[in-house]
């Protein structure tokens, strides 16, 4: 009896051969620093390739893995995001061929002239390797066979995970004092490292999303794996640099792109019946209780950061009358815009998302006005004023209202569920662009002047706090409300549309502080980002 010969499908073949290049691209990432991508004039400012090389091998090492384990689908999943990331390195590293002298990358050469270095051998294999890396990714997806949806996970976690690590790869990765070793973050990097930049700070949060939106546990733990292997060789080098080059010290942003890196590590729970509560299982409040606790301490938020704008934050020896405190004026629309969500609130107006957003502009403002009184009271004879209490306590209730709105939203998803259908692609282009403007606006000043030196949101002073959270709020708003639905999607990116107006504000309103102002960069951001998160609330109640 003849009997046909059955189809054997290739996804596994061609993904076997998508591990094999990315084997053979990280080879290539792997052994250039220690070959050396300039010449001799140029070293490395220490020696890295032995942190370089396993860092480069291990996301794909991760994927070899799954593979030889049977896990297919977890081994494709896991070629994605170096796949992804290879393209903005890829990026950043053809700077190193235009013109290495703008290059910031002490762990692969430290100039000790203006001189340019002549490319060497190593640079070749490490550009090599990122187009490989690349290919293997195109490959492995194509290789990929889709299943039905097995479970629902947790959607949170990786997508706030994934917004932090964005942050953090938008900032400087180091701080310097040597002029030839450049400390810049994304937007402040010439051409090409700052599109590639530009692509790292988009793929965290991007990648970080689909993952946990992947039809199958098998797919959505090889996409969070992967995405975290990628962060941690990211995160890890500049790290590395801050404390062993003498002219380098360390920043804020890598060490919260590992955090994300190990938050992403971390095993995702699935989404299971919750009619069965055992033992352990928490009871929250109801809604209506949580909606009025929230909004009666959001009103206790405004009305301290009313009574802090309008009264003495310094006091002077001998009764004089302190400066006009110009910082304190942005607590005024934060105190109008919370209050106002509040009371409507409280009227059981369907505002609780955007209430729990908007509660950001009380520390965004209180933190401005904060850092001004700690400059001022670093002189003997200057005190804080009674007005710094009040200050100080609409943060304490403004945090206590975020909290407990959240918890709202906790309990109205155990009731009602989340969006069922996945959000339409004009939607998530215009949230990742609100998103993008909404970095800029606060990581650039709004306001320039000759003689003022602005607060940044990645800097350590006291008013970074306050554009941190903020700038936080905004994007996991962003991201939240592409799973969220349309009704309280639209909620959220309105919410957050509020946080970057109060931010475009604190140009018109703090002017007056410096000679000679001018709008900054930052002006133009915010307001661009207000609009596209308009937008985007508008697009996510389309049908």
């Amino acid at each position: 009896m003849t009997r046909t010969a059955e189809p054997v499908s290739t996804a596994p073949t061609r993904l076997r051969t998508a591990v094999g290049v990315a084997a053979a691209g990280a080879l290539l990432t792997a052994v250039a620093p220690a070959v050396g991508v300039v010449d001799g004039s140029a070293p490395p400012a220490f020696t890295s390739w032995p942190l370089l090389a396993p860092l480069a091998l291990l996301p794909t090492a991760l994927a070899a893995l799954f593979l030889v384990r049977g896990q297919v689908l977890t081994a494709a999943a896991a070629l994605v995001a170096p796949a992804v990331f290879a393209v903005g390195r890829l990026l950043g590293d053809l700077q190193l061929l235009v013109d290495p002298v703008d290059a910031a990358r002490p762990e692969l050469l430290r100039l000790t002239s203006l001189h340019p270095p002549a490319p060497a051998t190593g640079l070749w294999l490490l550009l090599a390797g990122h187009v490989l890396l690349v290919a293997a990714g195109a490959l492995a997806t194509l290789g990929a066979e889709p299943d039905v949806r097995s479970e629902r996970a947790s959607f949170a976690l990786p997508a706030t995970a994934g917004a932090v690590a964005g942050l953090g790869l938008f900032t400087a990765p180091f701080t310097s004092s040597d002029a030839l070793i450049p400390a810049r973050g994304a937007v402040d990097s010439p051409t090409l490292p700052m599109l590639g930049g530009l692509v790292l700070t988009l793929a965290a949060p991007a990648l970080a999303v689909l993952a946990a939106s992947a039809t199958t546990r098998e797919a959505r733990q090889g996409g969070l794996l992967g995405l975290a292997a990628v962060l941690l060789s990211v995160a890890l080098p500049p790290v590395v640099t801050a404390f062993a080059v003498d002219a380098a010290g360390p920043a804020v942003g890598p060490f919260l792109v590992l955090a994300a890196a190990v938050a992403l590590a971390r095993p995702q729970r699935a989404v299971e019946n919750r009619e069965d509560t055992g033992p352990h299982d928490v009871e929250l409040p109801g809604r209506r209780r949580l909606h009025v606790i929230a909004a009666v301490l959001g009103l206790v938020a405004a009305a301290a950061a009313a009574v802090g704008a309008s009264t003495d934050l310094l006091v002077l020896p001998d009764g004089s009358s302190p400066p006009a405190d110009y910082a304190a004026r942005l607590l005024w629309p934060a105190a109008v815009a919370t209050g106002a969500l509040a009371a409507a609130l409280l009227a059981k107006a369907a505002v609780r998302p955007a209430f729990t957003v908007v509660t950001a502009t009380v520390p965004l403002g209180a933190a401005v006005a904060l850092d001004a009184v700690f400059a001022a009271t670093k002189v003997d004879v200057v005190q804080p004023g009674v007005g710094v209490w009040f200050t100080a306590g609409s943060l304490v209730a403004a945090a206590a209202a975020a909290v407990t709105a959240a918890l709202a939203g906790a309990v109205e998803r155990d009731e009602v569920g989340t969006a069922t259908t996945e959000p339409p692609l004009p939607l998530v282009a215009a949230t990742l662009i609100a998103v993008l403007l909404a970095l800029g606006a606060f990581a650039l000043p709004v306001l320039q002047a000759p003689d003022y030196v602005p607060i940044g949101a990645f800097g350590l002073r006291v008013g970074s706090f306050g554009l941190l959270v903020a700038l936080l709020a905004v994007v996991v708003a962003g991201v939240v409300a592409l799973k969220a639905r349309p009704g309280r999607g639209a909620a959220l990116l309105l919410g957050a549309a509020v946080v970057t107006a109060v931010r475009a504000w604190e140009y018109p309103l703090t002017a007056a502080r410096a000679a000679e102002a001018a709008p900054g960069p930052g002006l133009w951001l915010a307001a661009a980002a207000t609009a596209a998160f308009i937008v985007a609330g508008a697009l996510r109640t389309a049908r």
